[in-house]
């Protein structure tokens, strides 16, 4: 008979909790908020417009839905931000 693996190990020799941090800030999430934003504009504007050929849905749309997707969107998940460096200059109180 086999038997059944047991998946919850609880680790004895870490004591101390461990602090994980999210990976998206909140500055990410506005900017693929407006990335996805911009998505949904372009394709309202495709849905209002009467013109199967003319510039809007031929150059504009495309163009629009190019810099959404491939642009603002990987943008907002890659985005990092500065790191704080330590002033190196201060002199200490005593």
């Amino acid at each position: 008979m086999a038997r059944a693996i047991n998946t919850k190990r609880v680790d004895k020799r870490r004591k101390s909790r461990t602090v994980v941090e999210m990976p998206l800030k909140p500055i990410n999430y506005i900017i693929i908020a407006a990335g996805a934003l911009l998505i949904i504009v372009t394709y309202i504007i495709l849905a209002t417009n009467d013109t199967v050929y003319g510039f809007i849905p031929l150059d504009l749309v495309p163009i629009l839905l190019f810099i959404g997707y491939i642009v603002v969107v990987p943008i907002g998940i890659m985005y990092r931000g500065k790191k704080k460096q330590p002033e190196q200059n201060q002199i200490p109180v005593k």
